[in-house]
């Protein structure tokens, strides 16, 4: 099968990052869609979408409505948040813990409101805004804290990771206590980066540093899976033979296109790397897209062949 979700090591999915990364090897991706210099909206998702990352973790957009979303995680944890992901889930679960969170303007010096959002997006611009939130501990206690926000967008860039390579808008947030609002010296407790690629409609990779509390932690992108279970099961196995056949056959850039015209659907699959790992394994970057009725999406992502001749997502 196309996604059969299996068990992958966070170690095997760094290393083949590291690969990818450190190789220095050119891929060579022409993004499908062309973007206005400034004026990016706020990313759009479906529901049933699932995100790979490099740590072996992935996520599923359970639900849209309105500007939040429902995630649900590899761990079946459930979540609620904004359409704009510089602003935390303001619903969260772990194994031990959970709670909310509420995002507000912040007020100047004058008392007058100040921009609490980056969104569209345009180098330069920045934002600030205050969070509150309450959590529940493994003792079942209620804790609560307030934290300062200040966020920018930084530049664009060119980003190569696992999925391929995209051009991205680099987007910077800044966590502070809650002292800084009261003149005293602001203690900055973590810096967030997330490099969003409008291609994918995603951020492609995100960088938390800990400001030397605790090591950093960086998330790459590996592949964006299509909402196979909301589909019909005959255009499932079409994505699936598809998928196969292309990966299996077709050399990097050759395209292999499958049409359903009953169901009123359509798509292709486009191999465009190819590169061989440790233990002689096979892997391909690709583009896919999925055409159903009027509906027409596209998903980037790192395919590796298994020692059944089966192409699988890593960490699925």
């Amino acid at each position: 099968m196309l996604y059969t979700r299996r068990t992958s090591s966070p170690a095997t999915l760094a290393g083949t990052a590291l690969f990818f990364v450190g190789a220095g090897l050119a891929v060579l991706i022409t993004l499908g869609v062309a973007r206005a210099e400034t004026g990016i909206t706020l990313p759009y998702y479906q529901p049933g979408t699932t995100f790979v990352y490099s740590n072996g973790s992935w996520e599923t957009v359970e639900a849209v409505e309105g500007d939040h979303v429902t995630w649900r995680n590899h761990r079946n944890r459930v979540s609620v948040g904004h359409r704009d992901f510089s602003y935390r889930r303001r619903q969260w679960e772990t194994g031990r813990r959970q709670g909310t969170r509420l995002q507000r303007p912040r007020n100047d010096w004058f008392n007058q409101s100040v921009p609490a959002s980056l969104w569209p997006l345009a180098v330069g611009k920045k934002a600030r805004y205050v969070e509150t939130g309450r959590w529940q501990d493994e003792e079942r206690r209620w804790r609560s804290y307030k934290a300062h926000w200040r966020s920018e967008v930084a530049g664009r860039e060119r980003v190569r990771t696992m999925a391929g390579e995209f051009d991205t808008w680099k987007i910077i947030a800044y966590r502070y206590s809650e002292g800084a609002a009261y003149g005293r010296p602001p203690r900055l407790r973590d810096v967030r980066i997330w490099y969003y690629a409008p291609a994918v409609g995603h951020y492609v990779r995100y960088i938390k540093d800990y400001r030397g509390r605790k090591p950093s932690r960086r998330l790459d992108l590996v592949s964006v899976r299509p909402p196979l279970d909301q589909l019909q099961a005959s255009v499932r196995r079409a994505i699936d033979r598809n998928f196969q056949r292309a990966l299996e056959k077709k050399r990097s850039g050759q395209k292999l296109g499958w049409k359903l015209p009953r169901q009123s659907a359509s798509g292709m699959t486009q191999p465009r790397a190819t590169y061989r790992m440790a233990q002689k394994r096979f892997c391909r970057h690709y583009v896919q897209k999925v055409m159903i009725g009027k509906q027409n999406q596209t998903y980037y992502g790192m395919a590796c062949r298994d020692k059944n001749g089966s192409w699988q997502v890593p960490g699925l």
